[in-house]
């Protein structure tokens, strides 16, 4: 059976009220069937695979070891996955010529925790949080992703986490119906 898929991003400098909220939804969604993609960054992608157990997450590594990561539900691209990777994030970000060897590498992880590692199956809904709920840094690429591709961003920045979970179930009836379940 097909699996239901959201992204979990969000800023390094997510508060911590906000971390733990993420980790408690990350645990909600995985007994409700959700699959996570996260990256690994400390903050936001870190809460989000704290609540998720291994076999309910994909976490999509810039490099092999990045932040001590290792285990069945890490994933780093092969070289091919990452050239398809680094040309769509050049493509949304604002100044790619500006980015390091190793940002535009976390830009292109980016990509494979929206749409995959073979960056054609996307997630089906983004959990994020930024300030205010705005696009910037490394969430700002996802969010930017997100919206490219038309996948529904829930940013808890802006969002009340209620209504995110309310939201995400109704994503999981419509990808579902008549099943009441993934």
């Amino acid at each position: 059976m097909t699996q239901i898929v959201y992204a979990g991003i969000g800023s390094r400098a997510t508060p911590r009220p906000i971390l733990e909220t993420m980790t408690r939804m990350a645990a909600w969604l995985a007994r409700r069937g959700w699959h996570l993609h996260s990256g690994g960054a400390a903050g936001a992608d870190s809460a989000f695979a704290a609540g998720a157990p291994a076999e309910r997450r994909t976490v999509f590594l810039p490099w092999p070891g990045y932040r001590d990561y290792r285990g069945p539900d890490c994933r780093t691209l092969s070289p091919e996955r990452m050239r398809s990777c680094l040309a769509i994030a050049a493509d949304l970000h604002p100044a790619w010529h500006r980015c390091s060897p190793a940002a535009q590498r976390l830009h292109a992880r980016n990509v494979a925790i929206l749409l995959g590692e073979d960056a054609d199956t996307p997630v089906d809904a983004v959990v994020a949080w930024t300030s205010q709920g705005r696009i910037a840094g490394g969430t700002g690429m996802g969010i930017r992703i997100a919206h490219d591709r038309r996948i529904p961003v829930l940013n808890l920045g802006a969002i009340h986490p209620r209504a995110v979970c309310e939201r995400l179930e109704e994503i999981r009836a419509a990808a579902f119906p008549g099943t009441g379940r993934a």
